[in-house]
């Protein structure tokens, strides 16, 4: 009896570790070996939608109106400073018109007596940058503290020449155009030399009439419309004169500063069409 269990136990036990062994095989067999893939899930999955596709672009019609148009000035996100200017064209042309300029005049060179007065210049242009032109001027002198000083205490000896006014037939050419943006806002402007001859009257050799003269200067010109300019000038205009209390006569400079206004007839530029 007791062999009998002993070979029962012996063959269950036998047959529990080949149970054993067989689940681990099946198991082991179950697990995926190194180094494989697995697309099962990649497959299970849908794949990613199309994307959409792009708008039609609308092209507007040849005959669309001009607001329906995008410009830079509609667009909100553009600052008005930030804009590109084009290039401008010239504001006036001075071609076949009259040019009428009163001027304010004082002298510059003269340290011991004050020179000022008025003049008034007529010019015809000839062309846009050449023109003939008269100036008529008068001035007064009058003495400063300087000279009273200096005959005093210097014991100096002063000979002036005093110039009453003069008249001078010149030609102006003005080469130089440009343009200059200052404080957002573009200005016009000329410059040019001139230069001429004529008569001058004086108060010092009036037994003698009319005296010579002759100057040369240079000229700038701010244009404010097309019938208006800002006009300033350097002139100095050279004569012959005998100053009092001399015998022989001598070459006097006197140099005036002309500032004033020009106003050009007609009022709109007559060669518009040759920019």
């Amino acid at each position: 009896m007791t062999v009998l269990l002993s070979q029962t136990t012996k063959t269950v036990t036998v047959c529990c570790l080949l149970g054993f062994l067989w689940g681990a095989r099946a198991q082991a067999q179950e697990v995926e070996a190194p180094g494989t893939l697995d697309f099962s899930e990649l497959d299970d999955k849908e794949a990613p939608p199309p994307p959409p596709p792009p708008p039609p672009v609308v092209l507007p019609s040849q005959g669309a109106a001009e607001n329906d148009r995008p410009t830079l000035a509609r667009s909100p996100n553009i600052i008005q400073t930030d804009r590109v200017r084009s290039v401008q064209k010239k504001l006036y042309m001075k071609r076949g018109r009259f040019e009428l300029a009163p001027y304010v005049a004082f002298c510059v060179n003269d340290p011991l007596y004050t020179k000022w007065g008025g003049s008034i210049r007529a010019a015809y242009y000839l062309a846009d940058t050449l023109a003939l032109s008269a100036r008529f001027t008068y001035i007064q002198m009058l003495k400063t503290d300087d000279v009273r000083m200096a005959k005093r205490f210097l014991s100096a000896a002063i000979f002036p020449s005093e110039p009453e006014w003069w008249l001078m037939a010149s030609v102006e050419w003005s080469p130089i155009y440009a343009k200059v943006s200052i404080f957002n806002s573009i200005l016009h402007f000329d410059a040019g030399l001139v230069g001429g001859a004529g008569i001058m009257k004086t108060a010092t050799y009036s037994d003698l009439g009319f005296l010579p003269a002759f100057d040369i200067g240079v000229n700038l010109r701010v244009v404010v419309k097309d019938f208006l300019a800002v006009n300033v000038a350097w002139v100095n205009t050279s004569y012959v004169d005998k100053p009092f209390g001399l015998e022989k006569s001598g070459i006097q400079n006197i140099q005036m500063i002309y500032a004033g206004l020009s106003i050009f007839f007609p009022f709109k530029s007559t060669w518009r069409e040759a920019e």
